[in-house]
């Protein structure tokens, strides 16, 4: 009975104070409809390998970042021929959700191979079971490419409703994370996480 009692306590108080500690905070990341606007180079690419870099600051600090490698699929605007790698925050607080095997679409300024990615940057839209690298021509006319076409040569502007909602999904991870219960309030039997009392359990 008194484990049931800590639980309760325990869920009381994340609405309290805890979450302060996890705050996450970062500038407004650019949308896609943003980076359209300044873009240099728009086009598909297909995300070839990740890798997680970690890095000492000072005695005790780390800085930490992920990289990938792409490879150019299909060119829309400017000359994408150049891009070979990205940078990426992977962390749960503004990271992002890339997944090796999938196809990108991304509207980018970068300059140099490398094309540095803000946290929970909005540039690139996971284009995932809606995009044939076989078939060039017929992606040119899908919901998803054609009206950043469209708008980049000025016959039509980008509506107002893109990207469509299926592009939005599996590209960022959630910036607001609730922590676990300590273990030994973990009690056993049909309750054995947070995520079975209803708190949701990322870790």
């Amino acid at each position: 009975m008194s484990k049931w009692i800590a639980v309760l306590l325990f869920g009381a108080s994340l609405s309290c104070t805890p979450l302060v500690a996890r705050a996450c905070s970062y500038p407004d990341p650019p949308t896609f409809r943003s980076a359209l606007k300044r873009a240099t180079a728009v086009f598909v690419f297909r995300l070839d390998e990740t890798r997680y870099r970690k890095q000492k600051v000072g005695a005790s600090a780390h800085k930490a970042w992920s990289e990938g490698t792409i490879t150019p699929v299909q060119n829309l605007f400017g000359d994408a021929s150049g891009y070979r790698n990205l940078t990426f925050k992977s962390t749960w607080c503004g990271g992002l959700n890339l997944v090796v095997g999938h196809h990108y679409l991304i509207a980018t300024n970068a300059k140099g191979d490398t094309i540095p990615l803000a946290a929970a940057d909005g540039s690139l839209l996971d284009l995932d079971g809606l995009y044939d690298p076989d078939n060039l021509k017929n992606n040119l006319r899908g919901p998803e490419i054609l009206p950043v076409i469209q708008a980049i040569y000025g016959t039509r502007p980008l509506p107002d409703t893109y990207p469509p909602l299926g592009l939005l999904t599996a590209r960022r991870v959630s910036p607001h994370r609730l922590p676990r219960l300590p273990r030994f309030l973990r009690p056993s039997g049909r309750f054995t996480s947070a995520r079975s009392i209803g708190m949701n359990d990322t870790g």
